[in-house]
């Protein structure tokens, strides 16, 4: 893995940037391994230290639409059985009289 920060307009703050990187990874990194995320077939030059879209990102992803999908099929279900239910109560009133 490698990184490259983001280019400022001045030389100087890319610079301190640059060393500000340089002294992490040798103090905090050093020479332990450590992981990094890369995809293969899209973009395998590309490598990210942190992924952006973990499990739980993808998780919320799916869980809203499936939840509000479902919500509104149970509306429309509850909607034709009301209407049922009174299209057949409105049928029991009238045999009574």
């Amino acid at each position: 893995c490698s990184y490259i920060p983001p280019c400022k307009r001045e030389n100087q703050k890319n610079l301190e940037s640059v060393m500000n990187w340089q002294q992490y990874w040798k103090d905090e990194i050093g020479s332990q391994p450590f992981t990094c995320y890369f995809n293969q077939f899209q973009r395998p030059d590309d490598v990210l230290l942190h992924r952006t879209h973990d499990e739980i990102v993808l998780l919320h992803c799916f869980l809203w639409p499936v939840v509000t999908f479902v919500v509104g099929v149970l509306i429309v279900v509850l909607t034709i059985c009301a209407k049922s239910l009174a299209v057949k109560a409105e049928a029991m009133k009238k045999r009574k009289f």
